[in-house]
């Protein structure tokens, strides 16, 4: 098991190129600012922080933007940086949080965080058909409330689980377009895909692939956090449990 494991890291990790050593290193433009939806994930850079955030997650910090939940970690941040930055949102019809966007800080300079939220909201109003976002009600780490605490820093706990040491610029953005993919997936499953207008009608078959992808995403984690081979077998039986769920409900 351990060594089809380190095989299926090695293998991933040849298809980075070669690692950032600075911030001025990161690039404006790479074929590895896209989703696995081949979406722009990559909205905004300067000398001082890039912001990652997907149409999806836009969507969701536009609709949901009643109360935004942010906070940092050091630890998961890439050695040439200062910190990453998270915002995620509560969706309350599904009692669910989710990401909506991480950012890599070079400094903690205000501006540096005055820009950060000026460019989420430019994006996220480009994904709201009616009005544009004015309030926003940010939650930051230092507010001692349950939600937030809950919000932001359990996930940063799990980002610090999967990276014990600092990572890798593009070792980064792989997890953070993996864990992307999963939120969207299971948004699509919890809404039946109506969230996008013009969508197609969400049938069994789109849901029997959006759950296996959905899977093979947390596979890859579950490889980067270490997993054994016990937890492998028992994500795989959660599959088989939620594909005899959607047969049932088609009968």
């Amino acid at each position: 098991y351990s060594t089809i494991r380190s095989q299926i890291i090695r293998n991933i990790n040849k298809q980075f190129p070669p690692n950032i050593k600075s911030f001025d290193d990161i690039p404006i433009e790479s074929k590895y600012y896209k989703t696995k939806r081949n979406e722009n994930f990559m909205i905004f850079k300067n000398t001082d922080l890039i912001i990652f955030q997907s149409p999806f997650q836009a969507y969701l910090f536009s609709n949901y933007h009643k109360n935004i939940f942010a906070d940092g970690t050091f630890y998961a941040a890439p050695k040439f940086s200062y910190q990453l930055f998270i915002t995620r949102t509560y969706v309350g019809e599904f009692n669910m949080l989710y990401t909506t966007s991480i950012s890599i800080l070079k400094n903690k300079k205000q501006s540096t965080y005055e820009t950060l939220f000026k460019e989420i909201k430019k994006n996220a109003n480009k994904f709201r058909s009616n009005t544009l976002i004015t309030t926003i009600n940010f939650h930051c780490d230092f507010e001692q409330e349950y939600l937030t605490n809950n919000a932001s820093e359990s996930y940063n706990s799990y980002l610090n689980n999967i990276f014990p040491n600092k990572p890798l610029f593009y070792k980064l953005i792989y997890i953070l377009k993996e864990e992307e993919n999963l939120s969207y997936n299971d948004y699509q499953r919890r809404t039946k895909g109506n969230w996008k207008k013009k969508q197609k009608i969400f049938s069994a078959t789109d849901e029997i692939k959006i759950l296996i992808e959905n899977y093979k995403s947390k596979e890859i984690i579950l490889f980067y956090n270490g997993c054994n081979r016990n937890e492998l077998i028992k994500l795989w039986k959660e599959c088989l449990i939620d594909l005899n769920d959607i047969n049932i409900n088609l009968k």
